[in-house]
């Protein structure tokens, strides 16, 4: 016969008995959990050659002082990022500080980890966790954090931004 109780009864059940003990149930809690997760991460496909292919052609010619032969992966588009200003993609920071200059820096802030936000209308880029601002050039204007921005590496070709 199948026993079809979850993972949290069992956990009463063995409290209840004396079978376990508290921290031996919740890191067995956990650890269920956390190979939850990593099944999940573990069921994406990889692209197929034709994918590898059309986003290798897209960007032939894309290189980078110290970048690794062929470009990275593409994040945006020129007209994705607001002259003076900037947006967020996953942890990077891109700005445009001028006229078709544009930068990267890591969002992660060195403070505390937090993820800052894309610069706001006077082109500060600003921490929400505990308020540390960095001017559109990565420069560290007001801690709590104590370092510039971590620069990131990036290409732009053809109207597309990509991670070198």
């Amino acid at each position: 016969m199948t026993d079809t109780r979850v993972g949290a009864d069992l956990a009463r059940e063995a409290l209840a008995k004396g079978n376990a003990s508290r921290r031996g149930v919740m890191c067995g809690l956990a650890g269920l959990g956390a190979a939850g997760a990593l099944a999940a991460c573990g069921t994406a496909e990889s692209p197929s050659d034709s994918d590898a292919e059309s986003s290798a052609g897209a960007t032939d010619g894309a290189t980078s002082e110290g970048a690794d032969s062929g470009a990275g992966t593409g994040i945006a588009t020129t007209e994705d990022v607001p002259e003076g200003g900037g947006l967020v993609v996953d942890e990077t920071v891109i700005v445009q500080p001028t006229a078709d200059e544009f930068l990267a820096f890591s969002a992660v802030c060195p403070h505390m980890g937090t993820i800052v936000e894309a610069p706001d209308a006077d082109g500060n880029i600003v921490c929400p966790n505990h308020g540390s601002t960095w001017t559109i050039d990565g420069e560290l204007e007001q801690g709590p954090a104590e370092v510039n921005l971590s620069a990131v590496e990036i290409t732009v070709e053809d109207g597309q931004i990509f991670l070198a």
